[in-house]
């Protein structure tokens, strides 16, 4: 039980850093400044990118306690499909047909990897 709620938050904080990071890029109004290569950043990257980072340890984690086999092909599937709906809800972008057709399939498939395991 610890692991699953330790996938739906590696989940919810990879494509919540993706989004706020998205969001952020749009209006980065601080400069950073390092060796000469200046860096557009703004409060919603930085939050972005620390979601990301709170992601990637518990992915670590993870990954130290699952199947490898079974870990990696759902969270990609799960966080690219959350990542498409937040995009739709938040960033109103439109989904098509294809992706929610593909939508429709990935969930299929992270239904069928899930019964089927031990």
């Amino acid at each position: 039980m610890k692991l699953i709620i330790m996938f739906a938050c590696y989940v919810l904080l990879a494509s919540s850093g993706l989004i706020l990071f998205k969001l952020g890029s749009a209006n980065s109004n601080l400069t950073l400044s390092i060796f000469g290569l200046k860096i557009n950043y703004s409060i919603k990257m930085i939050l972005g990118l620390l979601c990301y980072g709170c992601s990637f340890i518990l992915w670590m984690l993870i990954v130290s306690k699952s199947n490898l086999t079974i870990a990696m092909p759902l969270s990609v599937a799960l966080v690219n499909t959350l990542v498409i709906i937040e995009s739709c809800l938040i960033l109103k972008e439109k989904i098509t047909l294809t992706q929610g057709i593909g939508i429709f399939i990935v969930i299929i498939g992270v239904c069928v990897m899930t019964l089927g395991r031990k």
